[in-house]
């Protein structure tokens, strides 16, 4: 990883909620990723909501990338979209089997009296 200037937070930095056995085994992440959001999540947490202030340029310029004033460019970056994506916002579960085929008609269309049923003793 490049030479990185932002401060290492005073804690590790996990989110139990959305990955409750950690960022590296999400599948989300890749391990540079999740050791970029263990090591500096804290701090920039903390920076994406004003309650740490920039100490020099690359800090500076991370809290205008969260704010959509630049496109990121640095693993940091991206790293920290990446995880504001994935945890802020509703991921889509599919499932093999859909709800629509409970609801069709079928037996209400069909009049059924059981007269053709056989019974054997």
């Amino acid at each position: 990883m490049q030479n990185v200037t932002i401060r290492k937070g005073n804690k590790v930095f996990s989110d139990a909620k959305q990955f409750p056995y950690g960022f590296k085994k999400s599948g989300d992440f890749s391990i540079a990723e999740a050791n970029i959001l263990s090591a500096y999540g804290d701090t920039l947490f903390n920076l994406e909501f004003g309650s740490l202030l920039p100490e020099n340029e690359e800090e500076a310029r991370f809290v205008k990338v969260v704010r959509g004033e630049y496109e990121a460019q640095s693993l940091l970056e991206k790293a920290w979209l990446k995880y504001v994506k994935l945890a802020r916002t509703r991921r889509n579960f599919y499932t093999m089997h859909s709800t629509r085929a409970h609801d069709t008609d079928v037996a209400e269309d069909v009049d059924y009296d059981g007269s053709d049923l056989e019974i054997e003793a």
